[in-house]
């Protein structure tokens, strides 16, 4: 059994914002519906898939002074 985007994740959907990065304000990201999301849960509220809450890249990662 896959897991396949079901097209309920645009509901969810959160818009861009400018200046900050998304991982520090919480928004977390889901690799199979591409989009990112305001959420308290591990999962996507769409497909089932496990939420991303760290950028893979150092370049994105968020200082702690």
């Amino acid at each position: 059994m896959t897991q396949t985007c079901k097209g309920l994740c645009f509901r969810f959907k959160e818009s861009g914002v400018v200046g900050k990065l998304r991982y520090k304000i919480g928004q977390k990201w889901c690799s199979l519906c591409a989009l990112f999301f305001f959420t308290q849960e591990h999962m996507c509220p769409c497909c089932k898939t496990r939420l991303r809450s760290k950028p893979r890249s150092k370049n994105y990662e968020v200082s702690r002074i």
